[in-house]
């Protein structure tokens, strides 16, 4: 059981009610939530209370019919199984914990990536590649697949290996299916963590050099956490396309994954997490 660590917000202190109740599987009163608040952090004021309330019904609106949670009244009762959904409690994990960056353990990004990637492949009804995954190739091989694989020109610059990934953890793209290039091309950035807003941003220009795309590429970023309405304007000011809690699981609830050995994978790490 994951405790309550993080209270300086409303937005936190909702991720953990979200968590709690697909943790345990209870419906959750308002009266229960006051209890479980002050075992957590002492005093807790009504219009608090109110505001997480609130906040849980917003986001059960935003889930729409994928919302992991039904609002009934003065409760919230769970609609699903926290092990039939690892994927939803991986996010919740890492919005309440953030990452967990121990050496010698699996702190789990890599799978947020993978869960990403599907995530951007059913919104785009297109293709997407992890950088890095499952081909531990150099950049400099792994760039020039990603252009044969999208029918894209190979740029004028010749990746170092400085170069790194340039702030791209996964490009995604949409062909026509005409065999010829000029489609949709998003690259995108996984921010696990919860400091995700101080991450390098994404060269588009530097990346427009290693591959010569046809169609400029849009950058987008993928959240574990759900996005405030105060936070949003300013990370649209750095990306194109927003990827939060909600549209991440929104775009895989109840789609099967290409990638087969994920769902188990997730599931194990979420065990080992939870505790």
């Amino acid at each position: 059981m994951l405790e309550l660590s993080n209270t300086d917000s409303i937005y936190n202190i909702a991720d953990w009610i979200e968590y709690y109740i697909l943790y345990k599987n209870k419906t959750l009163s308002k009266s229960k939530m006051r209890a479980l608040l002050e075992d957590e952090d002492g005093i807790v004021k009504e219009e608090d209370i109110d505001s997480v309330f609130n906040e849980m019904t917003k986001r059960k609106k935003l889930y729409g019919d994928s919302s992991p949670f039904e609002v009934e009244g003065n409760s919230i009762r769970p609609k699903i199984k926290w092990k039939d959904n690892p994927e939803l409690t991986m996010c919740l994990i890492f919005s309440i914990k953030g990452v967990n960056q121990k050496k010698g353990t699996n702190d789990g990004t890599k799978l947020f990536e993978r869960l990403s990637r599907e995530a951007i492949k059913v919104y785009l009804g297109g293709e997407a590649e992890v950088i890095g995954f499952p081909n531990k190739k150099n950049f400099r091989d792994q760039v020039k697949y990603l252009s044969e694989k999208m029918r894209e020109e190979i740029g004028h610059r010749n990746p170092r290996p400085t170069d790194k990934d340039k702030g791209v953890d996964i490009i995604a793209w949409k062909p026509h299916g005409d065999m010829r290039p000029n489609q949709i091309v998003v690259l995108l950035q996984c921010g696990a963590g919860l400091n995700y807003s101080k991450k390098k941003s994404i060269s588009i220009d530097a990346w427009h050099e290693f591959i010569h795309f046809s169609a400029k590429p849009v950058a987008g970023i993928m959240i574990p956490k759900i996005v405030s309405d105060e936070d949003w304007m300013s990370i649209r000011d750095d990306y194109n396309l927003i990827f939060d809690r909600i549209r991440i699981y929104k775009a895989v609830y109840n789609k099967p994954l290409s990638d087969k050995a994920l769902k188990k994978q997730i599931l194990d790490w979420c065990k080992v997490n939870l505790n």
